[in-house]
């Protein structure tokens, strides 16, 4: 328990600054441009949370004028726990008298609020202005974001001094004269880490004091750096006009008068008394304090504060909770020793079975003055609570009774209200998280491949330090995650084997252990999670996620947790699915295939074969009465087919070899001209019918290619040509190059490939549906040849239609840059 003037709490309360990252990285921490900012606030938030709770920290990598202000706000000992701006001003009243003696630096300002107010729009900024003091004068901007920084205290009469708000941009304008701009954790208070302020000063034209500060603030994810020029002028501006509106002011003549004499303290006191706001008033602006105290955190300590201060009293306890020997109690007290001799009487009070009995009293006030003189209590009925009140006077009228019981009620339903909208709140943010982890899981193709994206998604999402996933199939185990957060798989061994063996999750905490040592080691973390994955019937997985600054993770951490687990779980199981459906899918097309190679085989084995054996029976039947010419032709059949049959053995090696990666290339400079002639010759001796026309261009240079493949490419698709094409349609060989590729093209008069089945003809054993259908010979192979020769020359093959109806194959080959040796010009032909 902490004592201190002001506001003092009794109870377990989660943190609000979330302490992120491991190790804190060298490079300096400043205002990052905006795909940066998340890195940036968890940094600063754990480097927070090690000044706060040692102050032995480096904080070197910071800025400078961040640096200086926590070491200021340490020495004044600022509330780092601060949820909501504490206010200068009691009443409307009060707070118009502000204005009023503001009058000339409100009426400077004005215009220049209205123009940020238009510039700005309904972006998500408040623009606010304060006095020298740091309480704020105005407040402009959009309305939502209004409504939502009200509930921080962020409204006319709040103060935002050093001393009072801890490090905020406004207070840090004061304390420097200097336009800053804070993101995130850069603020000292727990109340402004999810906001960023850029605050200008504006200084006095004559004497250059200190005057006010124009403020922007909104969501951290709206830090801009480009804000801190656009205050800076509009502060100039202000400063303008400021002198303008003091030269219009008629000069002030000193109001004294001989025989003058100031009042006595007593009069002063009496006068001060008189202007005091009446009950109702305060109570009004009680109720208005508490409204805007939205953090359930916060809220009961706002509730004590406005009660002891409407009561005049020196000390006030709110009690919650059934519980006798430990009830959750806030205390507020006053300075001084009176708040000191308070604080020992609740302290005493909220564990008094009599006291606490009062929680259950169906009267809004009670007091018992035979049994606690000091003490009056409120019983709160919509929390199951009370709130304890002590002060010198020990007479209660009826009207500060209705007043302390209308403020208690209020404070009650206010408190529940706050803890209804912050479960909405962890709720919706449960909810965006889920949301978040689904769509990502649905964009990755393959999860499983991806461990390590997904682990640091995981990580950012729930604002962990470290993570991995450890799956296992077939008692193999594969773990995954991303090297920055690595954790140490050996010293997890025994913790992922016993998430595995039982199924359940485990959650290890250093702060909650007890007094024997754990099971499991925690190596460097302060909370560790293991939760366990659900793949399918023959795999399992695990998730270890840790933290190695405290989390205070609660039940509903777990459950978002175990939920994250369950959702990646079944994306893994859905990935498994996917991937034995493709496996499947494959085999069906290996299968299909093989069965295409079969038969494709089998009937280009068995044409040549039968012709051959045809051949043989022939000669064996008729020996001795074949003639010469007979016999001839019998044998060139015989040779023919065995070439045939020979040719399809050779290509399938080269296909296997192709496939392999392992298909030979013996390069050697060639002149192309002399190749496709080759060609066209050869081809023309094997099918004098067919006609060929070559068109190549004379300044081909030498090619550095081999020789025997580029043939056999050739071969390959001039005898698909001649055989798709039409008998007397002549076959077109073209040759150019441009400054760097090489174009080979060999046109026919053919029906034509259909736009469907053009990538898939340079597949092994595909062939045409028409062909399939008609039932043409063919074995699938050539074209899957040329393919795998033509790339393995480093160049590109495809098919486009031709001009008056047929095919074009263009084959693209790269040029070889280096120069061929000299003594290969010596034999080229004139």
């Amino acid at each position: 328990m902490r004592v201190r003037h002001g506001i003092t709490r009794v109870s377990t309360l989660a943190s609000n600054a979330l302490a992120q990252g491991g190790a804190m990285s060298e490079a300096p921490l400043h205002i990052a441009a905006p795909g940066d900012l998340e890195t940036l606030v968890w940094r600063m938030a754990a480097l927070r949370e090690q000044f706060l709770a040692s102050g032995e920290v480096d904080l070197s990598p910071m800025r400078a004028v961040i640096r200086d202000s926590w070491q200021r706000c340490r020495t004044l000992a600022v509330n780092a726990e601060v949820q909501l701006a504490r206010f200068a001003t009691a009443s409307d009243r009060q707070l118009a008298e502000l204005r009023e003696r503001h009058t000339t630096l409100l009426r400077a300002a004005s215009p220049i609020l209205a123009r940020l107010r238009v510039t700005l729009g309904d972006a998500g900024y408040v623009i606010a202005l304060s006095d020298a003091e740091g309480t704020l004068l105005d407040v402009d901007g959009d309305p939502h974001c209004r409504r939502r920084l009200a509930r921080k205290g962020l409204l006319p009469g709040s103060n935002w001094s050093e001393a009072v708000a801890g490090t905020n941009a406004i207070g840090v304008a004061l304390a420097t004269g200097r336009v800053v701009q804070l993101v995130g954790a850069e603020h000292y208070c727990s109340g402004w880490q999810d906001v960023t302020c850029t605050a200008a000063p504006v200084i006095h034209p004559d004497d250059g004091k200190l005057i006010g500060v124009l403020d922007i603030t909104g969501d951290y994810r709206l830090a801009r750096p480009f804000l801190t020029g656009v205050l800076a002028a509009a502060a100039a501006e202000v400063q303008r006009r400021y002198r303008l509106e003091w030269a219009r002011q008629p000069a002030r003549p000193p109001r004294t008068f001989p025989g003058w004499t100031p009042p006595s303290a007593s009069e002063t006191h009496a006068q001060t008394a008189a202007a005091r706001p009446d009950r109702a008033t305060r109570l009004a602006a009680a109720m208005r304090a508490i409204s805007n105290a939205f953090d359930p955190l916060y809220t009961p300590a706002v509730i004590t504060e406005q009660m002891g201060r409407l009561l005049d009293a020196t000390g006030v306890a709110l009690v919650e909770g059934a519980s006798i020997d430990r009830p959750q109690a806030y205390f507020w007290t006053v300075p001084g020793e009176a708040g000191e001799q308070a604080l020992a009487l609740l302290q005493t009070a909220v564990r008094d079975p009599v006291a606490l009995a009062w929680r259950s009293c169906p009267e809004p006030f009670v007091h018992m003055p035979h049994l606690l003189p000091q003490l009056a209590g409120f019983p709160l009925h919509d929390i199951g609570g009370v709130i304890l009140v002590t002060r010198p006077a020990q007479a209660w009228p009826a009207t500060e009774q209705q007043c302390g019981a209308t403020l208690a009620a209020h404070g009650a339903a206010m408190l529940r209200y706050a803890r209804l909208y912050t479960d909405l709140q962890a709720y919706a943010a449960q909810t965006e998280v889920m949301n978040s982890l689904v769509f990502f899981l649905s964009t990755l193709l393959d999860p499983v491949r991806q461990l390590d994206a997904v682990v640091q998604r995981i990580l950012a999402l729930t604002r962990l330090d470290a993570g991995l996933i450890a799956l296992k199939e077939d008692q193999r185990l594969t773990v995954a995650g991303p090297p920055p957060s690595a954790i140490d798989q050996a010293q997890m061994s025994a913790l992922i084997e016993t998430v595995f063996a039982t199924g359940q999750p485990v959650w290890l905490c250093r702060r909650h252990a007890a007094p024997e040592p754990l099971p499991w080691p925690l190596a460097d973390f302060c909370d560790l999670v293991a939760l366990p994955l659900v793949v399918n019937a023959t795999s399992a997985g695990v998730l270890v996620i840790g933290s190695r600054a405290h989390r205070h993770i609660s039940g509903e951490d777990l459950s978002l947790l175990l939920t994250i687990a369950q959702q990646l779980g079944l994306a893994l199981s859905n990935a498994r699915l996917r991937q034995m459906a493709s496996e499947n899918e494959a085999l069906r097309q290996a299968n299909q295939l093989k069965s295409a190679f079969l038969a494709s085989v089998s009937h280009d084995l068995r044409s040549p074969l039968t012709a051959i054996r045809a051949s043989v029976e022939d000669l064996l039947d008729r020996q001795h009465a074949v003639s010469v010419t007979e016999n001839r032709a019998l044998l060139c059949n015989i040779a023919r087919e065995t070439a045939r049959l020979s040719r399809f053995v050779d290509q399938l090696l080269d296909l296997s070899r192709i496939e392999a990666g392992a298909l030979p290339i013996d390069r050697e400079w060639v002149e192309l001209a002399v190749l496709v002639k080759d060609v066209v010759t050869s081809f023309g001796q094997h099918d004098p019918a067919c006609r060929i026309e070559t068109f190549i261009s004379p300044t081909l240079p030498l090619l550095y290619i081999d020789p025997i493949l580029l043939t056999q490419v050739l071969w390959n698709l001039i005898e698909n040509a001649h055989n798709y094409g039409p008998p007397a349609g002549p076959i077109a060989v073209e040759a150019f190059c441009t400054s760097t590729q090489l174009v080979i093209s060999v046109s026919d008069r053919g029906p034509g490939i259909p736009p469907a089945e053009r990538q898939r003809i340079f597949e092994r054993f595909y062939r045409l549906e028409r062909d399939r259908r008609s039932h043409r010979s063919g074995s699938g192979l050539g074209l899957a040849i040329c393919h795998g020769i033509v790339t393995a020359h480093g160049g590109k093959i495809w098919v486009d239609d031709r001009p008056g109806g047929g095919s074009v194959f263009r084959i693209v080959l790269p040029l070889v840059n280096d120069e061929p040796p000299a003594w290969l010009g010596e034999d080229r032909p004139a």
